[in-house]
């Protein structure tokens, strides 16, 4: 008898199950299309296409002597680092699916900017002395990162080689909008 209960109840949750499968599918197919390519913060990642950061740092940190630029992803999956010894190690991240806004000051002050007639800030300390970064709007939830930290030095000359990185970068970047 206890098979038979066993077998029923198997049958029962197959054609719920079957029923439940049939129908969750479409609908969510039939609402995806109509809703995914409105909204273009869907797709972030595309905001930035094949632009990959470590050809935005290149051309700036090779003529100073840095090393070459080496993949990183602490900030983003598409982000690029270079070091120069015992001068400084700097960064740029594209990060689409944050804006300047969603950027934390760490221990700096988030200071407003333009660059390149792009909507900006510029965090002078932003990972303690030595150090700076500089962000640039891509859109309300996308950005650049320029990033410095020098073995020596203040603050504002960190945001100097920061601000360089980002002015270099800014034509490359897309113009969304």
């Amino acid at each position: 008898m206890s098979r038979v209960r066993l077998g029923s109840l198997i049958a029962v949750l197959a054609v719920a199950a079957s029923g439940c499968s049939s129908e969750l599918p479409g609908s969510a197919i039939a609402s995806e299309p109509s809703v995914a390519p409105a909204n273009s913060d869907s797709r972030p990642a595309e905001v930035f296409g094949d632009l990959k950061a470590c050809d935005l740092l290149e051309p700036t940190t090779t003529p100073k002597g840095f090393d070459a630029p080496v993949v990183e992803t602490a900030e983003s999956d598409n982000g690029c680092a270079a070091q120069r010894r015992g001068y400084a190690s700097v960064s740029i991240y594209l990060v689409p699916e944050a804006g300047i806004d969603q950027l934390s000051p760490g221990q700096g002050t988030k200071i407003p900017t333009k660059v390149g007639g792009r909507e900006a800030v510029e965090i002078p300390g932003d990972s303690g002395t030595e150090a700076c970064t500089v962000a640039i709007a891509v859109t309300p939830n996308a950005r650049m990162t320029a990033s410095t930290s020098l073995n020596e030095g203040t603050n504002e000359e960190a945001c100097v080689l920061a601000r360089e990185l980002a002015v270099a970068a800014e034509p490359k970047l897309p113009r969304v909008g």
